[in-house]
């Protein structure tokens, strides 16, 4: 395949679902389908919830069972761990291993597009450039246990100068699968490379120690350099605020296309909002977040209403 169709070409999309994320993603299919170079999208979801989704969506995307996804894991063993904010917090590290784990599904076709489900995109994007390396989005969120867990599982380095969290994250499998069979290699027992990096976390009383986006990301940047370049995308994190907590419309989204590439509409958007106050004390100091032009930064972008 040549650079320029390498450039085009169609991704497998995955999302991990809730139910409560159902409302906003039945509009974010559409944006996907007119948006993003999607071939085929899968949503990994609550084995319980399955044959509702499916009958909610149709042939709009094909739903995986979560519970046995993930051999070795699932998320019932997963909240006996005695970890800070757990059980309650188990679901929001299963979530991300359940987005890794696609690495491993159909590794002949060697790429795919982790998409939030509860983001949309507003206009067309692409995830390769013209020599067909891919694209990753920078962002400017900084959560130092995420380094700190990295350099846990590789002792070595992440080498921040940007931040990976922007609701969406291009992986090549062949690199995701090699990054995770390192995490088993290198981290002592027979677990697998999931259990292993719940057993790695740094023993520090955070809600939140791992990103699959910030390691993925920095494993890339680390050890594939010539793979990947780097793309800014004016981007908003707090739609939900823009439409006062209901679903958007299509006169919403309208008029937030106009300054976005894309939105996420998280209904813990006032919680994120003070969180958003703490990586500002955290961000780094060459550059202020509250510049304006600063680009993928969630809390400082407010749209024209």
């Amino acid at each position: 395949m040549n650079a320029i169709a390498d450039s085009e070409r169609p991704l497998q999309i995955v999302t991990t679902c809730r139910a409560y994320d159902l409302p906003v993603f039945e509009i974010a299919i559409k944006k996907i389908q007119a948006n993003l170079p999607c071939k085929n999208l899968y949503m990994i979801a609550p084995s319980k919830d399955c044959k509702k989704m499916q009958r909610k969506l149709g042939r709009q995307a094909q739903i995986i069972p979560e519970d046995e996804f993930i051999s070795g894991m699932n998320i019932q063993q997963l909240r006996r761990l005695a970890i800070f904010g757990f059980p309650k917090n188990a679901g929001w590290y299963f979530q991300q291993f359940l987005k890794l784990q696609f690495a491993f599904v159909e590794p002949a076709d060697d790429f795919y597009l982790i998409w939030d489900a509860d983001t949309i995109p507003l206009r067309p994007m692409r995830f390769f450039d013209s020599n067909g390396r891919m694209l990753l989005t920078k962002a400017m969120e900084y959560h130092a246990p995420y380094f700190e867990t990295y350099r846990r599982l590789f002792n070595a380095d992440p080498n921040r100068e940007f931040s990976f969290i922007s609701q969406h994250m291009l992986v090549q499998k062949s690199i995701a699968r090699e990054m995770l069979e390192k995490i088993e290699r290198q981290t002592a027992g027979n677990e697998n490379w999931a259990w292993k990096i719940m057993r790695s976390l740094p023993p520090i009383d955070d809600l939140h120690l791992f990103s699959e986006f910030e390691t993925y990301g920095h494993y890339v940047k680390n050890n594939h350099p010539a793979r990947v370049a780097f793309v800014e995308r004016v981007w908003w994190r707090f739609g939900s605020e823009f439409t006062g907590g209901k679903i958007p419309s299509e006169r919403d989204l309208e008029k937030l296309a106009r300054d976005y590439e894309f939105v996420s509409f998280e209904k813990a958007a006032r919680g994120l909002r003070l969180l958003a106050k703490n990586f500002l004390n955290k961000i780094r100091k060459d550059r202020s977040p509250h510049d304006p032009k600063t680009v993928g930064w969630p809390g400082n972008i407010h749209p024209a209403r």
